[in-house]
C-alpha cells in the first residue's frame, strides 16, 4: 500500500513538471528550451492617433494609410533607412539606363506571388503604370510615372520603360508607396480602399478591419523573404493623444510612430520603453491661396496682403520654445536633407518681420480683414493654427480657424473659397526635391496650393529631365525663387520623426527619413 501511494504521489509531480514545462504558450506566442519557460507574444500592437483614409496605396496619401499599406504592398525599389540610396524590392536590381537615358530596362524578381497566390510578372508593373497614367483611376501621384511614355512587356520578369526624357528621378520615383504593385485583377473586382485581401506581395496580409478603429495583418506565409519574428500586426486608432500614451504605459501597444513633442518626455519615462527623436527629411508648412477665385478673402490675390501675414509670424521662435529641440527650422521648402537643396535657397524665404508687416497693414487700412486659416485636428497643425491666430490678431486681423477631421480635411483643402491659407506637412519619402516641388505646387497636381504658374512648372520639368546635379540644382533654386519670392508657399520647420516602442519586446525599431517604417524589419526579442 505505502508503495502504492509513494507511486501516486510520483505520478503526480511527474504531471506537474510535465505540465510547467509545457506551459507559457499560447496561440500567440511560442517558448524556447531551457530550464525557464520563456513566453513570447508574436503580436505587435500599434496605436495610431489619425484614421487612416484607405488601403489603396495607390488611392490614398496620408501617413497613416500608407502605415498599414507599406506592411501589404510593395514598391520595385525602396529608400535605404539613412536616406541615401535605393535598392531593389520587387526589382531583381536597379534600372539599367540606355545611352541616351530614355530607356529604362526593369528586371524583376521571379519568385513573388500576390496573397492569392496569383504570380507577380511584369503585367503587374505594367498596370500599375495604365492606372497611374489615367485620369479616372484616382491615383495620388500621377507625377511617379509622368515621364514613362510608354513600355515593353520583354518577358514575365523584364520590363523597358520608353522615357519621354532623361528622367534623373525615376528610381525615387518608384521607390514611392503611390507606386506600390497592386493585383491587376482584384483591383478591378473589389474595392482595396477597404477590401485588400488578395492585392499585396508584402510580408504581411489583410486579415480584418473595421474603418477607422482597427485594422489587422497577419505575416503571409508564402513571403519570399524573412521577417524577425513578429507574426501578427493589430493597429488601434486612438485620436487623442494622452489616451495613446496611456496604452503605451499600459503596454496595451507597443509601438507609436509619432508623438507630438509635448508628449515626448513623457513617453521617455515609461518603463520597458524607448522613445526617439531623430532628424527626418518631414517639413511643415504654409500654403497661401493666391487668387480671388481660390481664396475666400479676395485680398490674398494681392503679394503685399500675403506678404504681410507671413511676416507676422514669428516662426523661429515657435520652433524654439514649442517643439523642445524635436524639430530645426527651415528657410526653404526644399529642406537640407533633400537632393536638390543649396543654401542659396535660403535667401528668398519670407521671415518675421512684425514691424514691416505692421507697416503694410496700416499703409492699406487692412485691420479688420478677416482671413480664414483651415487645419487638420492633429496635435501638431492644431497648435501652429493657435499660435498663428494669436499673431495675426495683435497684427490687427480677424483669424478664423477651421479644424477638421483628417480625411475631412484632405478633400475639403481641395475646395476652392473655402480657406485663404492652410497648414500642411510633406514626408518626402523620396528624398528628393523635385518630389516635394512637383507633386504639391506645379499646374497639374497642386491640388490645394492652386497655383498655376507656367515659369514654376518649367524649371520643375527641367529639374527632372537631367541627371547632371548641377542642373537639376540651378533649376529648383529658379522654382523655390519664385515659390516662396512670390508668398506663395513658406516653410515652418523640419521635424524630427518622434516615435516610441516597447524595447522590452522589439529591437531593430526605426523610420526612415520619410517617417515610414517596415514591420519586417524589426526583431522579437526572445
Amino acid at each position: 500500500m505505502k508503495n502504492l501511494k509513494l507511486m501516486n504521489v510520483l505520478l503526480v509531480l511527474f504531471l506537474l513538471v510535465t505540465l510547467v514545462g509545457c506551459s507559457g504558450g499560447n496561440s500567440d506566442g511560442g517558448q524556447e528550451g531551457g530550464d525557464t519557460p520563456v513566453v513570447v507574444n508574436d503580436t505587435v500592437n500599434i496605436v495610431l492617433t489619425t484614421a487612416p483614409v484607405g488601403l489603396h496605396p495607390l488611392k490614398t496619401n496620408d501617413a497613416p494609410s500608407t502605415y498599414v499599406c507599406a506592411q501589404m504592398f510593395e514598391t520595385l525599389y525602396r529608400r535605404t533607412m539613412d536616406g541615401t540610396s535605393y535598392v531593389p524590392l520587387l526589382a531583381a536590381e536597379l534600372p539599367i539606363f540606355s545611352e541616351d537615358g530614355k530607356t529604362a530596362t526593369i528586371k524583376l524578381r521571379n519568385d513573388v506571388k500576390f496573397h492569392d497566390g496569383t504570380p507577380f510578372t511584369a503585367a503587374a508593373v505594367a498596370y500599375m503604370i495604365d492606372s497611374l497614367k489615367d485620369p479616372n483611376y484616382g491615383s495620388q501621384r500621377p507625377s511617379i510615372v509622368e515621364s514613362i511614355e510608354s513600355y515593353n512587356i520583354v518577358d514575365d520578369y523584364t520590363i523597358d520603360l520608353n522615357l519621354a526624357y532623361e528622367d534623373g528621378v525615376l528610381t525615387a520615383k518608384l521607390a514611392h508607396t503611390n507606386g506600390c504593385i497592386v493585383n491587376p485583377a482584384l483591383d478591378q473586382s473589389q474595392d482595396l480602399l477597404v477590401n485588400p485581401a488578395g492585392a499585396g506581395t508584402g510580408p504581411y496580409r489583410y486579415v480584418s478591419s473595421v474603418t477607422g478603429d482597427n485594422y489587422v495583418l497577419e505575416a503571409n506565409p508564402d513571403y519570399y523573404g524573412t521577417n524577425g519574428g513578429v507574426n501578427k500586426i493589430v493597429y488601434n486608432v486612438v485620436q487623442q493623444e494622452n489616451t495613446a500614451i496611456s496604452r503605451l504605459k499600459t503596454g496595451e501597444a507597443d509601438f507609436i510612430p509619432t508623438i507630438v513633442a509635448d508628449s515626448y518626455n513623457e513617453a521617455s519615462q515609461i518603463d520597458g520603453y524607448t522613445a526617439v527623436s531623430t532628424p527626418s527629411s518631414a517639413i511643415m508648412y504654409m500654403a497661401m491661396r493666391s487668387s480671388a477665385e481660390t481664396a475666400v478673402n479676395p485680398l490674398m490675390a494681392d503679394l503685399d496682403f500675403r506678404k504681410m501675414i507671413l511676416e507676422a509670424i514669428d516662426i523661429p521662435t515657435y520652433t524654439t520654445s514649442m517643439m523642445g529641440g524635436h524639430a530645426t527650422y527651415v528657410k526653404s521648402i526644399v529642406g537640407p536633407t533633400l537632393v536638390g537643396y543649396t543654401p542659396e535657397m535660403d535667401n528668398y524665404c519670407i521671415t518675421y518681420n512684425f514691424d514691416d508687416a505692421k507697416a503694410i497693414c496700416d499703409a492699406n487700412n487692412w485691420a479688420g480683414q478677416k482671413v480664414v486659416m483651415l487645419v487638420p485636428s492633429r496635435d501638431g497643425q492644431s497648435n501652429f493654427a493657435a499660435y498663428v491666430q494669436d499673431q495675426l490678431t495683435q497684427l490687427g486681423l480677424d483669424v478664423e480657424v477651421k479644424g477638421e477631421e483628417w480625411g475631412t480635411f484632405l478633400d475639403d483643402a481641395k475646395k476652392d473659397a473655402y480657406c485663404d491659407f492652410t497648414v500642411l506637412t510633406w514626408s518626402n519619402v523620396t528624398g528628393d526635391g523635385q518630389q516635394m516641388l512637383e507633386p504639391n505646387f506645379s499646374t497639374k497636381n497642386g491640388v490645394r496650393l492652386k497655383w498655376n504658374n507656367a515659369e514654376f512648372d518649367a524649371y520643375v520639368q527641367a529639374s527632372a529631365q537631367t541627371s547632371v546635379m548641377a542642373e537639376r540644382e540651378a533649376n529648383m533654386l529658379e522654382a523655390v525663387k519664385l515659390i516662396q519670392g512670390q508668398a506663395i508657399v513658406s516653410p515652418i520647420y523640419s521635424s524630427n520623426a518622434l516615435f516610441c516602442y516597447n524595447s522590452n519586446k522589439l529591437s531593430n525599431v526605426g523610420l526612415d527619413k520619410g517617417g515610414m517604417f517596415y514591420v519586417y524589419d524589426w526583431v522579437l526579442n526572445k
